[in-house]
């Protein structure tokens, strides 16, 4: 009778309990959801502009495979829809429009079979991806920067904080971070390779926002510059070493 009374108390536990916290270690989490520190973008001169052209246009990814479909579409709606007019007949760039369109084996990403039997995109097909998605909706020229983490020391983290202060003061540019997701949530299972944009960088704090498309489990939050620097430098059998891909406009846009 007991043992049926603790599995019934077990089964019937409140929706908010839980065995394990959604960000860990449970000590000292690495990574704060954005609903519980927003301070940054209510200080005066904190503009933010990636963040307020992103959250516009922030989508999850469809499944567990195509968080580079989701980060691409988000990437190319905020560099192309934002400051332009638009009509009544203008659609968002979706995900599977811009799977539809781009050229090349991308139509993959979706499905477990994916590019070479992988779930997912190393970094260089990612930048491969976000050039052909820029060349599929304009005929802008864009400059399309690469930067693999191959390693974490401090040469590598006081680069990656002069890349951070640059991308958030500038209106024209934005970041996409390839990183291993459970390095900055500690889920259990990985390595899982990741995908997803940076919304904003706090200087003064030395931490990132990451605009997770992973939105099944999580929300936007806030991690170390530090721990993201490792977390892409994390090298994984099927992707290799990641990094981050900054995408800046050099020419007058065309609408999609």
């Amino acid at each position: 009778m007991r043992a049926w009374l603790i599995l019934t108390l077990l089964l019937c536990r409140a929706p908010g309990w839980a065995a394990d916290p959604k960000y860990g270690p449970t000590e000292m989490p690495l990574a704060t959801p954005l609903s519980q520190d927003n301070a940054y973008f209510r200080a005066p001169g904190h503009l933010a502009p990636d963040f307020w052209r992103l959250d516009s246009f922030y989508v999850p990814q469809i499944n567990g495979y195509d968080c580079s479909a989701a980060a691409v579409s988000m990437a190319l709606n905020a560099l192309l829809n934002v400051g332009r007019p638009r009509g009544a007949q203008d659609k968002n760039i979706t995900q599977q429009e811009l799977l539809d369109k781009v050229k090349g084996d991308w139509q993959a990403l979706p499905f477990a079979r994916s590019l070479g039997g992988k779930r997912g995109l190393s970094l260089d097909q990612l930048e491969g991806f976000l050039r052909a998605g820029l060349a599929a909706y304009s005929q802008a020229k864009f400059l399309v920067e690469k930067h693999e983490a191959a390693a974490s020391g401090d040469e590598e983290l006081k680069e990656l904080r002069r890349a951070l202060m640059e991308n958030e003061k500038d209106p024209n540019d934005l970041i996409v971070a390839h990183f291993v997701q459970d390095d900055l949530t500690h889920d259990k299972g990985g390595p899982f390779a990741h995908i997803s944009p940076i919304g904003a960088y706090d200087a003064a704090a030395k931490r990132v926002l990451i605009f997770d498309v992973d939105r099944e489990w999580y929300e936007p939050y806030w991690v170390p510059d530090e721990a993201l620097l490792k977390a892409m430098a994390h090298e994984t059998k099927a992707f290799g070493h990641g990094g981050y891909i900054r995408v800046s406009k050099l020419g007058i846009l065309n609408a999609p």
